[in-house]
């Protein structure tokens, strides 16, 4: 990017225009305005930007010049067309961004608005003609980017005192008050438009000293409603106290003692607990009073003080409470308040336990502060209580400041683990410091005090792109008047930066489709004018049309959803459809009497769920684009559309998951959302592998991910919807373990293991109970026996021990099916060993089987060193099959002189356990541990405990069993590699080598070939036995040499074929797997001709005689007699043939009686 021109505008009188003419096509990337008396280059100290005045519109218009490649027959045709766009300048110095692509440069720029003089600098680059791609690709790295952290000063999260930020920016404001009384006049007690023009504002305090004889509640309720100095004497509210309880026997005396605990409630708190002392509120309260639904808010917003909460937290009142929530005759709205009655209470209990206790219940406190944040009476209370109270404030304090990551506690959605306690206090600091900037905003937004509410806003803006502080922001936003004070500020002119702001956070806010739900933002939306700085027509009008949906109701909704999906998607579309999924969920939790389903299918004429599904299926294919490999090059998508594709499927899932447990789905619908679901899921991760972390695809990823495994185990427990029908577990199984070979387009390996994945989350855990736990074993994992093992055998190593595992554990022995997955892997060897015994077998094949030997041998090795491998023996042991197999393949892979890697630790754990195998298995194990001794890697500890091992198995080996020539051989190539090993014998080895011949010597007692050793020369012998006794005891020495005496050896020495060491993993070329395809396909080839050995009459049929002289026959005959023949044969010829013959002949036949 280079500096293209410099200059100073000033417009024409007639149509207030400039313009800038470049010299050559240029691709502008951005504009740089300075404000007056600024020098922006200090090289150049004597040029100065003059622009006035210090705010305005502009209008931007760019010539279009296409931009032709250098293979392209005809250069393009220069055009006319200007391209538009809009600045709004609010002063100092400001950058915009101009994207003009690279298909097209500009060499004029024109500029049109009200303005004196504009000093801009424009930056870019000259254009040329379109390089052609490279040939060669050459990588490179992309430079990495590490995002800067949160200031301390903008972090209240990691401040002992989170309100410090809310009391520097009150500051900015002359003769400002206390935060504590800017919380109480703008939430709580919120004065009147009189009482802001009294010079005497913001302290105004009732006068509560002077009270007169006629003193009664309602004057008390007038009283309260203004706040009363922090400075008070405990004695004047104590009197006061006192008066408000002798007034108790009003009409109305419920009614007026709710609203007076609501008004003191934000206020000092000795105000609070002092009227709580003096009237016994178990006689102003009981069920008939409560039954009045004012009375009942007032009361909710006055349980959010923390000393209200714990006075009405008890028995009395909870079951109160209860009776009113339970009761079908209360109106529904009393009864909701009811309900958050209860819930505030029970909140206020937990939050204050979170603060001391690792141990709370920090899912429940997050839900409080959420629940807090909707209505401003109570988040102020609230919120005076965090800031105020001495008791809460000290108990918050206590904590220390950790820096943790912010947990999305307001999520819409369940967090899958529930924070840690430093993670929730950091929120709770971020949730109050956030709170308190909110009320310093506003406070500068009455006045007005213009810097002080830039400030704020500019502060709100960078918390809006930042996780955790997005979502607490984002929330307390939506409270009714910080959308009006945002909407009265979108109509400006000139543009300054806080409406700039103003615009640019009500955009986020209307980003997440649940927030369009809430009735203030919606109007706020229906408001904006056209006069704004940073919302464009088309913003405006995506944002309209959402919120015309949530303005029609359950009707617009079902409109909505049944509307066929953009292609390709767009932001605006896929929020729209977003915001229509929200009014449905909502529909279905507010459906007290069920009858949402039913209005659906008659304004749909289809269920609920027939249209999600059909909902899912572009969705999912959208997502699927954006990941797939045939997909080339891949479609460039914004972030902001791949994070609505993420979403879109998370709210359909979340539909989903209310609708299953009642109506259960078809087994057509259910095995196509499984596959939905499998695809989505692997999408998420390749997501999150292709996008920063911080990104707004990834953290969307992160929550259909969770949806995605919550779904599935949804669906698996759905019942048959038929009798005798397939559970939903085995259908989802199935169509998981299917699924998971077929990729379609996304990359395969990517795509099994991350199906894996959701298998594993599917599997019963012990979590599950014991009925779960046998319907499982018994009704689902025998039917899917054979894509099991499909599934299984495309796993990698690792997973595959794990899968076995986690499907033995499960099994536990009723079904058997982790010895038959078992069995499988052994005949799958068996096979592979097999095959590398012909010799015509390929290159490129012989290196895939040896692969897969390879790979055997690294299974087992990890499954017979678990922790749960005791069953893999028992199923050896039980498993004749098996064990067979398992020999054989070892006896054929040793006798090619092949070795597998880790031969040697699977032959070790086998022979552990050598008691429970027979003479077959027994022999194979003693072979391969004398294998594994030629290793030239070998270890002195691995000599002696292999050599012992294999002695001891050997005496065990029926000795008829054995065949002598192989048994002498293998221990003379035995002798041969211990005798050129570099060291001596030690510990236990030289006594092994010593057992080993005395068993040969004895088992030639019976069998008089094992005494000869004829692959070892005598000398060599003798040599090996000299070296092996200048190491044994003196008994083991007469040992030795008694076992000699039998055995006879050879004249020369018989070198055995070199051992080949197989490779762990088989690297193929693409010509190898070229090849690999091509043994698979026939060569074409025409099929031989075969000689006619038979008579070309012999072909006819002849009817049988007795057939033809049958009576009944008869009339079908006719003899010709002299020409006859000939002349209808001549008379055929000369017949009419331009019409065809009729194909519907009636023939009469008379049969004979």
């Amino acid at each position: 990017m280079q500096l293209l021109q410099w200059c100073t505008l000033e417009p024409s009188e007639k149509g207030a225009l400039a313009a800038i003419r470049f010299s050559s096509p240029v691709r502008v990337t951005s504009i740089r305005i300075f404000p007056a008396g600024v020098k922006p280059f200090a090289q150049c100290p004597d040029i100065v930007s003059q622009t006035a005045p210090p705010g305005f519109f502009l209008d931007v218009y760019f010539n279009a010049q296409p931009i032709s490649s250098p293979d392209a027959k005809e250069r393009p045709k220069h055009s006319n067309a200007l391209v538009p766009t809009s600045i709004a300048y609010s002063g100092g110095q400001r950058d915009f961004i101009v994207d003009m692509g690279l298909e097209h440069a500009t060499r004029l720029m024109i500029v049109k608005g009200e303005y004196e003089f504009v000093s801009m600098a424009i930056y870019g680059e000259v254009a040329s003609e379109a390089t052609t791609v490279p040939s060669n690709y050459v990588p490179r790295s992309l430079p990495a980017v590490t995002p800067s952290p949160l200031s301390s000063s903008l972090d209240p999260a990691n401040s002992r005192d989170p309100t410090q930020l809310a009391r520097q920016l009150l500051k900015l404001i002359p003769d400002a008050p206390d935060l504590e009384l800017v919380i109480r006049l703008i939430f709580c007690l919120k004065p009147s438009n009189d009482d802001w023009d009294l010079l005497e504002f913001p302290y105004l305090y009732p006068d509560i000293d002077n009270i007169g004889s006629d003193f009664d509640l309602e004057q008390a309720l007038r009283l309260t409603a203004r706040p009363v100095p922090d400075d008070i004497s405990p004695e004047t509210v104590s009197r006061f106290a006192q008066r408000v309880a002798q007034s108790e026997n009003d009409v109305n005396q419920a009614y007026h003692i709710a609203g007076i605990l609501y008004n003191v409630a934000s206020q000092h708190p000795s105000m609070a607990t002092s009227l709580l002392d003096s009237i016994d509120i178990q006689k102003v309260f009981d069920l008939t009073t409560l039954a009045d639904e004012t009375t009942l808010l007032r009361l909710l917003y006055a349980a959010a003080n923390v000393d209200v909460a714990k006075r009405l937290n008890t028995q009395w009142f909870l079951e109160l409470l209860m009776l009113i929530s339970t009761d079908v005759s209360t109106e529904r709205e009393t009864r909701l308040v009811a309900e958050r009655l209860l819930k505030c209470l029970r909140g206020w209990y937990v939050l204050e336990d979170t603060f001391s206790n690792a141990q709370g219940d920090f899912v429940v406190a997050a839900d409080m502060l959420k629940d807090i944040g909707m209505e401003e009476q109570s988040f102020g209370i609230w919120l005076e209580s965090m800031v105020a109270h001495p008791n809460v404030v000290s108990s918050l304090a206590e904590n220390p400041v950790l820096h943790v990551p912010l947990p999305r506690l307001l999520s819409h959605r369940a967090n899958s683990a529930p924070p840690s306690q430093d993670e929730f206090v950091a929120s709770v600091r971020a949730y109050i410091g956030v709170a308190c900037v909110l009320a310093v905003y506003a406070w500068s937004d009455s006045l007005p005090d213009e810097r002080c509410r830039a400030r704020v806003l500019g502060i709100l803006r960078l918390w809006q792109d930042i996780d955790g502080y997005r979502e607490i922001a984002n929330h307390l936003l939506l409270l009714r008047q910080m959308t009006f004070r945002l909407e009265c500020m979108t109509d400006h002119d000139p543009p300054t930066q806080s409406g700039i702001d103003a615009e640019h956070i009500l955009v986020n806010l209307a980003k997440n489709p649940r927030a369009i739900l809430r009735p203030n933002l919606m109007k706020t939306i229906f408001n904006i004018g056209t006069c704004t700085s940073f919302i464009t027509d088309d913003e405006r009008t995506s944002m309209r049309q959402a919120a015309f949906v949530v303005d029609d109701g359950f009707t617009g909704a079902v409109d909505e959803l049944l509307r066929s999906v953009e292609h390709p998607p767009t932001f605006s579309s896929l929020r729209t459809l977003r915001v229509a999924l929200a009014v449905m969920e909502r529909e279905l939790v507010e459906d007290e009497q069920s009858r949402a389903l039913d209005d659906f299918w008659e304004e749909a004429k289809c269920s609920l769920t027939t249209c999600l599904s059909d909902l899912l299926v572009p969705i999912v294919k959208e997502i699927r684009s954006q990941f797939s490999l045939l997909q080339w090059p891949p479609p460039r998508t914004e972030q902001d559309v791949v994070a609505q594709l993420f979403f879109t499927a998370d709210d359909i899932l979340a539909l989903f998951l209310r609708l299953v447990p009642t109506h259960p789905l078809p087994s057509r619908m259910l095995h196509a959302l499984t596959e939905h679901i499998a695809d989505i899921f692997t999408c998420t991760d390749a997501a999150d592998m292709r996008y920063s972390m911080t990104s707004h695809p990834s953290h969307a990823a992160q929550e259909t991910r969770k949806a995605c495994i919550d779904a599935i185990r949804a669906l698996s427990c759905q019942p048959p919807t038929v009798p005798g029908g397939k559970l939903g577990a085995q259908i989802v199984l199935r169509v998981l373990l299917e699924h998971s070979l077929r990729s379609e387009g996304l990359d395969p390996t990517h795509h099994l293991l991350q199906v894996f994945y959701l298998i594993d989350t599917l599997l019963p855990d012990d979590n599950f109970s014991e009925e779960q736990r046998t319907l499982w074993v018994q009704g689902v994992i025998p039917m899917v026996l054979k894509e099991l093992w499909m599934f299984c055998h495309a796993l990698d190593t690792e997973n595959k021990v794990h899968f076995i595992r986690r499907l033995s554990a499960l099994d536990q022995g009723v079904v058997g099916v982790g010895e038959w997955l078992l069995l499988e892997e052994i005949k799958d060897v068996s096979r592979a060993s097999e095959a590398l015994c012909d010799a015509d077998l390929s290159e490129q094949k012989r290196r895939v089987m040896q692969s897969q030997v390879s790979l055997f041998f690294r299974f087992f090795v990890e499954v017979l060193q678990s922790s749960s491998a005791r069953w893999y023996f028992d199923s050896l042991a039980t498993t004749e099959e098996a064990s067979h197999l398992l020999a054989v393949a070892l006896t054929t892979i040793l006798e090619m002189r092949l070795v597998p890697p880790h031969l040697g630790e699977v032959l070790e754990v086998l022979g552990a356990g050598y008691d429970v195998f027979d003479n077959e298995l027994r022999w194979a194990i003693v072979l391969g541990l004398w294998r594994s001794l030629q290793a030239p890697e070998l270890t002195t500890s691995r000599l002696e405990r292999r050599l012992g091992m294999s002695a001891k198995i050997l005496r065990t080996i029926t000795t008829t069993y054995l065949d002598p020539t192989k048994v002498t051989g293998e221990i003379g190539w035995l002798v041969l590699s211990l005798a050129q090993y570099a060291e001596e014998l030690e510990g236990d080895a030289p006594q092994a080598v010593v057992e080993l011949l005395e068993w040969l010597s004895q088992a030639a007692a019976s069998i008089p070939r094992m005494g000869n050793i004829h692959t070892v020369a005598s000398e060599q012998f003798s040599t090996f036995r000299d070296r092996l006794k200048d190491v044994l005891p003196v008994e083991w020495k007469e040992r030795l040499d008694a076992a000699c005496c039998v055995l006879t050896f050879g004249t020369a020495s018989t070198s055995p074929q070199d051992l080949t060491a197989l490779p762990e993993n088989a690297e193929l070329s693409m010509h190898d797997i070229e090849e690999l395809f091509r043994q698979n396909i026939p060569t074409p080839s025409t099929p031989p001709r075969r000689p006619l050995n038979q008579d070309v009459l012999g072909l006819v049929t002849v009817s049988p005689p007795a057939l033809l002289r049958s009576p009944a026959v008869t009339g079908l005959t006719k003899t010709y007699l002299n020409n006859d023949f000939r002349q209808l044969r001549q008379s055929s010829a000369r017949a009419n043939t331009s019409r065809l013959p009729s194909m519907h002949v009636d023939v009469g036949v008379e049969m004979a009686a």
